[in-house]
């Protein structure tokens, strides 16, 4: 057998060498460093995940301070609101309010009682007035009201100059526009016929404009009809003026409520 040359055997001792620094770096060294990485990660979530639970732990008296805060203002915002009413609830509420402004309720009728949307109220811009000149169509809260003047009421108002309530007039009827977009919340709307003065109506609008659980969105008014009876004949007649006595007034409520 022939004897390696000492050649031969160097290069067979730089192949081994060779082949055990590449086993040794494949199959030791790298799936190490895999494994460091993999615990350096998860050691780096682990730490977010304690400074983020230390974090939340030290911010829970605040939290809690601004969810007493926002329910105590949430409560204060729910307060002026009639919690929901049944049908029943909506009559004697009513019935009342026009009492307790010497106002006799005749006619009580429930138009509606639940989830509505809330209707708000925007600002008239000159250029909204502009297209209204030119014929374009603007739906607004007081066009409405002045559409159901009566000529009864247009009457009235031009011989009321002694009276100290402000009305309104045609010429306001472009402040405001009404847009049904907005949250829900439940709504009772309510028709009335009343009897009264004059003068007890108009306390009775100037007290629900200062409530926010409540508006009129229309009323007319009109002389109350007096039978007379000649004889055994009845007839029946109004009077002239309405400031001159009882009037008849149908109104439409329409009452905000909010779960408590």
């Amino acid at each position: 057998m022939k004897k390696l040359t000492k050649r031969e055997k160097l290069l067979i001792y730089v192949l081994a060498c060779f082949l055990i620094g590449f086993f040794g770096i494949y199959f030791v060294i790298l799936p190490s460093y895999s494994s460091y990485q993999v615990a350096s990660d998860q050691a780096a979530e682990a730490q977010f995940t304690k400074e983020s639970m230390e974090m939340a732990i030290d911010s829970i008296p605040v939290t809690m301070q601004a969810r007493d805060e926002a329910t105590a203002n949430l409560a204060s915002l729910k307060a002026p609101f009639q919690s929901k009413l049944t049908n029943e609830g909506l009559d004697m509420l009513l019935t009342q309010l026009c009492l307790d402004y010497s106002l006799s309720p005749k006619v009580l009728a429930i138009e509606s009682n639940g989830m509505a949307g809330v209707e708000t109220f925007i600002a008239y811009t000159s250029d909204q007035q502009a297209s209204a000149e030119v014929g374009t169509e603007n739906t607004t809260a007081d066009t409405a009201f002045t559409e159901e003047l009566t000529a009864a009421q247009k009457e009235a108002a031009e011989v009321s100059s002694t009276d100290t309530t402000e009305t309104t007039t045609p010429e306001d009827s472009n402040d405001i526009e009404v847009s049904g977009d907005g949250n829900e919340t439940w709504i009772g709307v309510v028709n009335m016929e009343l009897t009264g003065t004059q003068t007890n109506f108009y306390r009775l609008l100037d007290a629900v404009a200062g409530r926010p659980d409540m508006i009129i969105t229309a009323f007319a008014i009109a002389p109350e009809a007096v039978a007379t009876t000649t004889g055994t004949t009845t007839t029946t007649n109004t009077v002239s003026q309405l400031n001159g006595g009882s009037i008849t007034i149908n109104v439409t409520f329409m009452v905000y409520m909010v779960a408590k």
